[in-house]
C-alpha cells in the first residue's frame, strides 16, 4: 500500500501546492484591473499596453468594457490578437517580481448583443458597480478575450505554460 512504508513519508493534500492552472484562475478571478496589450494601428505592428478594468466569466475568460474612443479598442477592431497581464498585489516592501502573475493570450472580440452580453454585463458590473454610470453609453461595448495560451509565473524560478482546458475548468487539483 502506497505511503505505508515507515521510511517513506506520506504526502498529504496540505503538503501539496495548487496547480499553476488553479493559481492562474484564482489570480484572474480576483483581479479588478490588468494590462491589455494590443497590436497598434499606429505605429503599425508595435505592442500597445493599456491599463483596463476587467472581470472574468465562468470559464475565467477576461471581460472588458471598452470605449470606442480608446486606442486599444480601435486596435482590437482592426486586429483581435491581444494579451492580458494580471499580477498579484504586493506589499510596498516586497519585490514585485517575486509575486505571481499570469499572461493570457488570445483573440479579443466584441461580445455581440444577446445572451452572452447579459452574462458579460452581469460579471463586469458585479466587480465594477460604478461602471453602471457609463455602461449604456453608445460608444461602450463588452469585449471577451478567448484565451488560447497562458503563461504563469509564480515568482523566481516558478513558471510554466498552463493547459488552457485545465484553466477553463477551474484548474482543479493540486500539483506535485
Amino acid at each position: 500500500m502506497a505511503g505505508s512504508d515507515p521510511e517513506q513519508p506520506s504526502e498529504s493534500a496540505a503538503d501539496r501546492q495548487p496547480t499553476h492552472a488553479a493559481t492562474a484562475r484564482t489570480l484572474v478571478a480576483r483581479a479588478r484591473t490588468g494590462t491589455l496589450s494590443t497590436v497598434a494601428r499606429e505605429p503599425v505592428g508595435f505592442p500597445y499596453g493599456s491599463l483596463v478594468a476587467l472581470a472574468a466569466d465562468e470559464q475565467g475568460m477576461p471581460i472588458l468594457l471598452l470605449s470606442q474612443l480608446a486606442e486599444h479598442r480601435q486596435n482590437l477592431d482592426v486586429r483581435s490578437e491581444a494579451s492580458v497581464l494580471v499580477a498579484e498585489t504586493h506589499a510596498e516592501d516586497e519585490d514585485p517580481l517575486a509575486c505571481a502573475r499570469v499572461t493570457l493570450l488570445g483573440r479579443c472580440a466584441r461580445v455581440e448583443p444577446g445572451g452572452p452580453t447579459l452574462d458579460a454585463r452581469r460579471a463586469f458590473l458585479g466587480i465594477h458597480p460604478r461602471a453602471q454610470a457609463y455602461v449604456d453609453f453608445a460608444d461602450f461595448a463588452f469585449y471577451r478575450l478567448d484565451v488560447q495560451a497562458i503563461r504563469y509565473v509564480g515568482g523566481f524560478g516558478r513558471m510554466s505554460w498552463v493547459n488552457v482546458d485545465e484553466y477553463r475548468t477551474g484548474g482543479a487539483g493540486l500539483g506535485p
